[in-house]
């Protein structure tokens, strides 16, 4: 009797299993792979977004004199869940107010006593504003949490031409 070639069941059961498994390996580094390079670009994106804010906020600070008015000093709300500095600046019209909101989670610029509020960031855990220093020295520092990152992103600024020390509120 002749003797055929071929496999034997048991032999293409172990080939399927060991091609199961290898895919199924496979699958999953794909998977963490795909997750990892779209929480990178998330990470990227509210690092971009918030650098962008902390330029702005550096920016419109740089200039502020004070706020104009009884108190001629920069006025720094740090108390409570919302916070905010409101000054005159040198560059701008009007007074100004930089402030974060609790409630809906954005830090705004309002260009001028009774504007309209202009969001910078949103998506914000928590933020602290606060002043150290006297006089010309004095320093005006912002600090905020993203919540998609949880990431602290701080900017202390010196404003140029304020010889004034910062009133808090």
């Amino acid at each position: 009797m002749r003797r055929q070639a071929g496999f034997t069941l048991i032999e293409l059961i172990s080939v399927v299993v060991l091609l199961g498994v290898l895919a199924g390996l496979g699958g999953m580094f794909f998977v963490s792979g795909t997750k990892g390079a779209l929480q990178a670009r998330v990470n990227e994106e509210a690092g971009m977004a918030a650098e962008m804010a902390l330029e702005r906020i550096s920016v419109e600070l740089r200039d502020a004199l004070g706020a104009g008015g009884a108190s001629t000093s920069i006025q720094v709300d740090s108390t409570g869940p919302d916070v905010s500095i409101v000054y005159t600046s040198s560059a701008l019209t009007g007074q100004r107010t930089l402030a974060y909101a609790s409630a809906t989670g954005e830090i705004s610029i309002t260009p001028a006593a009774g504007g309209t509020a202009r969001t910078l960031i949103a998506g914000i855990g928590s933020c602290a504003m606060s002043f150290s220093g006297a006089g010309a020295g004095s320093l005006l520092t912002v600090s905020f949490v993203q919540q998609s990152t949880s990431q602290t992103f701080t900017v202390t600024i010196k404003p140029r031409g304020n010889t004034i020390t910062p009133a808090a509120i």
